[in-house]
């Protein structure tokens, strides 16, 4: 991960549901989360922990997100990637537990299909498209990230890897990231095996 770049602003906005997922994972771990984390984070950020949005269509900066996700990683004073990962791998337990009711393990073109289209309720930057491969296998190319980080594609892998499983697909599943952004690909790209 430290041979990659990220581009962090001021514009690129995500689901304050993601911030949610990622403090309930923190909650499993810590009995005061904002204690934890306060050593990590400035004030701005260690607000958004201490009074993370709660409204449905409620946004946080796409910047914001990866310095608590950061600061998640410190405190956790483990491996960055596994817990980033992890994270991810949260993420989806946490934001799409209901959605999955709607898929059968045979599914698995159809959800990702959807997900595309759902790409643009989560975050507000970049475009997904979902290619179907072969009878268990896909990708996931997505373009147009006027922000990226590695911590969010790290991120990513577990979310989609989790995704899969929770499918019950007849697995073993296989989440690898081809190209990215943060390399200095043109697309973050996803290949997916089950």
């Amino acid at each position: 991960m430290d041979r990659r770049h990220e581009r962090l602003g001021t514009k690129a906005r995500v689901r304050a549901h993601i911030l949610h997922a990622h403090l309930s994972w923190a909650a499993k771990r810590w009995p005061d989360v904002t204690a934890t984390l306060r050593p990590h984070l400035d004030a701005a950020a260690l607000a958004l922990v201490e009074r993370p949005p709660q409204g449905d269509a409620d946004t946080i900066l796409f910047s914001e997100l990866v310095r608590i996700d950061r600061a998640l990683a410190a405190a956790a004073d483990g491996d960055a990637e596994a817990i980033f990962h992890a994270l991810g791998v949260h993420s989806a337990e946490h934001n799409l537990a209901k959605i999955y009711e709607r898929y059968a393990p045979t599914q698995a073109h159809e959800f990702f299909q959807a997900m595309s289209t759902v790409h643009r309720a989560f975050q507000d930057f970049g475009k997904s498209r979902y290619e179907r491969l072969g009878e268990r296998s896909g990708r996931i190319r997505i373009t147009r990230y006027s922000e990226f980080s590695p911590v969010f594609c790290v991120s990513g892998r577990g979310y989609y890897e989790e995704a899969l499983r929770m499918m019950r697909v007849p697995g073993p599943v296989v989440v690898r990231e081809v190209a990215c952004h943060c390399a200095g690909d043109e697309a973050c790209v996803f290949e997916m095996e089950w």
